[in-house]
């Protein structure tokens, strides 16, 4: 962390705090929402409002960049995050989480002026690892949230978690506020929408991580659930599995991006995908805890593959603007995110293993293409 720029090694402390407040409840927020009369298509119903909310935010969030200072977009939505909160902790009933739900979505605007703005303080050979390692503060925030936001619910009950992580959400809005700006004007960069169509390089990451997304989606959601039901494991257990899995991420994502910038983007994304692929493989074949333990903690290889597209897309946006890069490509990237969790639901209630037989299907044929095709490489 010594080359990081002062500013952000703020950023991963107010990620490092979002990461705290929303991990409390992540886990719980629709097992709440069913406590309050939801039914479990309404579960599903209301993770695609939040969901289709985000999505909906990066484009606009782009067209902001040209329009306000990319610190008061960054700082403004932000905020946005503590009456998300607030609002799931009045809720009485389910219908009542919807403001909440919808305040998470357009928290997420900040999106391409958050990832823009690393890149402009980051030096132009540490890109990847600086986006990846102050990213990597949201799974390291993660690894003890779960943990006490399960205690505190079961203790004192939701709202004392909702409002636990709504002071959380305001220390680490307060703690975006302390960052300097960093001037950016897209209107000096000439470019068209036509010019997505020609940037070849563009598509094929577009292609690849459509790919490899709509794999981390089959399977990620289902590594909880898969223990549960095939290894009876109780919600202390998953606890601590859920914790061992963010700890993997947080230590794997710095090191894709730190692969990435000195090997280059195509080994990052091998090394990354291995990693997922014995992590699945060890789940699905292990007789005990131990094997589980460690497959988790290789599992934590699904968030970094993910955080390393991140890293290393910008380098294919050519003549795209920086904030529309990431707009364009977070926004495409929806499609594996909601398609990947219907198809993962579909092979889970088939057989407990088949997302993962997906899972490893994909990550093999990805590692193979990379290793073998080299007229298109990922730089």
């Amino acid at each position: 962390m010594p080359h990081l720029d002062r500013d952000l090694k703020v950023l991963m402390v107010a990620i490092a705090l979002w990461a705290l407040a929303v991990g409390m409840y992540l886990q719980l927020l629709f097992v709440y929402a069913m406590d309050l009369g939801a039914s479990r298509f309404t579960i599903g119903w209301l993770n695609a409002v939040m969901l289709g909310t985000m999505a909906a935010c990066y484009i606009p969030g782009a067209w902001a960049t040209n329009h306000f200072r990319l610190k008061t977009i960054i700082v403004a939505t932000w905020w946005l995050t503590v009456p998300a909160a607030v609002c799931y902790a009045l809720a009485p009933s389910w219908p009542w989480l919807l403001p909440g739900l919808v305040l998470t979505g357009l928290s997420n605007a900040s999106n391409p002026s958050l990832k823009t703005y690393i890149c402009l303080r980051s030096e132009p050979s540490r890109v990847a690892r600086d986006l990846t390692l102050v990213f990597g503060a949201y799974p390291a925030g993660l690894v003890i949230a779960p943990l006490v936001g399960g205690f505190l619910a079961a203790r004192y009950g939701m709202p004392t978690v909702f409002w636990l992580s709504a002071a959380l959400y305001v220390l680490s809005s307060v703690a975006t506020s302390l960052i300097h700006d960093e001037p950016y004007c897209a209107g000096e960069t000439p470019w068209v929408f036509a010019g997505v169509r020609r940037n070849r390089a563009f598509r094929r990451y577009v292609l690849f991580f459509l790919v490899g997304f709509l794999a981390v989606y089959v399977g990620q959601p289902f590594l909880n659930p898969y223990l549960a039901q095939v290894h009876a494991q109780g919600y202390a257990a998953l606890g601590v599995f859920a914790a061992l899995a963010a700890l993997g991420a947080a230590l794997l994502t710095p090191l894709g991006g730190r692969i990435a910038d000195l090997r280059g983007p195509r080994v990052g994304a091998v090394v990354m995908l291995g990693l997922l692929l014995a992590g699945t493989l060890l789940l699905v074949s292990g007789t005990s805890w131990a094997f589980w333990a460690l497959a988790m903690f290789l599992c934590g290889g699904y968030e970094a593959f993910r955080q390393l597209a991140t890293g290393i897309v910008g380098r294919s946006f050519g003549a795209i603007p920086l904030p529309w890069g990431y707009a364009l490509f977070d926004t495409m990237m929806g499609l594996p995110m909601a398609g990947g969790a219907i198809l993962g639901g579909l092979l889970f209630r088939t057989g407990a293993t088949l997302p993962f037989v997906f899972v490893a299907g994909v990550a093999a044929a990805l590692i193979v293409v990379l290793l073998v095709w080299r007229p298109a490489p990922l730089t």
